[in-house]
């Protein structure tokens, strides 16, 4: 993989922060542009073929966020560290979100843990909605990262690796640690949530199953799955996974 930066962008000035599109290929790349440009319309959005040829002209500019695209290749393929690697040295601050074509299930946490040494807060699979992508990328910008999960097939009493199956965001701070309470939120609208709601809600935020988290709570698992379909229906999710994303733009009240 080799990547160049051309200097496509939406007309912003230099000291605007910036959106950088990373993708050898022109219409993915100018896709996404455009619905970034569509919906972040703050921030200037630069496409970028390659990384290595880096536009010495775009330097000192606020970068916000880069989206790279790495297609098949494995997260740790010696090509893909050597882009992070080279973007890291670049922009030393912006986070890094990984758009791939692999599945989740193949995505190890030794992987994540490699890959975030180089500014990596999130990765988006190509079996992502737009709405889950463009939430996880704003949860990114905001501070926080989003690495989906499936459920261990292993596991006793595990469904199948389903959608409503997985659980996706951890807030920065647990990459060190377990979080233990909901995140602050950058969010838009309040949602009241009662106790026991936002008590189920974190432990979703921690990738827990419905069996765990009725261990955890002491709770039975029918009661968990009532709580979790009530928390769905407030934040109006049409799974776990948008459950949790949702919770980190609304503001979580105490009903």
């Amino acid at each position: 993989m080799t990547i160049s930066f051309s200097a496509e962008q939406n007309g912003f000035a230099h000291e605007s922060p910036s959106i950088v599109v990373v993708d050898c290929h022109l219409l993915s790349r100018s896709c996404l542009a455009r619905i970034f440009r569509s919906e972040f319309h703050e921030f200037a959005v630069v496409e970028v073929e390659t990384v290595h040829r880096y536009d010495t002209s775009m330097a000192g500019r606020q970068v916000s966020l880069v989206s790279l695209n790495i297609q098949g290749c494995a997260m740790t393929d010696m090509r893909v560290i050597e882009c992070l690697a080279h973007l890291r040295q670049m922009l030393p601050d912006a986070p890094t979100v990984l758009l791939t074509q692999l599945d989740e299930s193949t995505i190890s946490d030794a992987t994540i843990s490699e890959v975030t040494r180089y500014g990596v807060r999130g990765y988006i699979t190509a079996s992502a909605s737009i709405e889950i992508a463009l939430a996880a990328v704003r949860l990114v910008m905001a501070g926080g990262v989003y690495f989906p999960r499936s459920v261990p097939t292993d596991c006793a009493n595990a469904a199948p690796a389903q959608v409503e199956n997985i659980f996706a965001l951890q807030p920065l701070p647990a990459l060190n640690g377990m979080a233990t309470d909901l995140p602050a939120s950058t969010g838009r609208t309040d949602v009241a949530f009662t106790e026991r709601e936002r008590q189920v809600l974190a432990t979703l935020l921690r990738g827990l199953s419905n069996k765990v988290i009725a261990s955890e709570l002491n709770l039975s698992q029918n009661t968990v799955k009532s709580h979790v379909s009530h928390i769905m229906r407030k934040l109006h999710a049409t799974n776990r996974t948008e459950a949790v994303v949702l919770s980190q733009y609304n503001g979580p009240a105490t009903a």
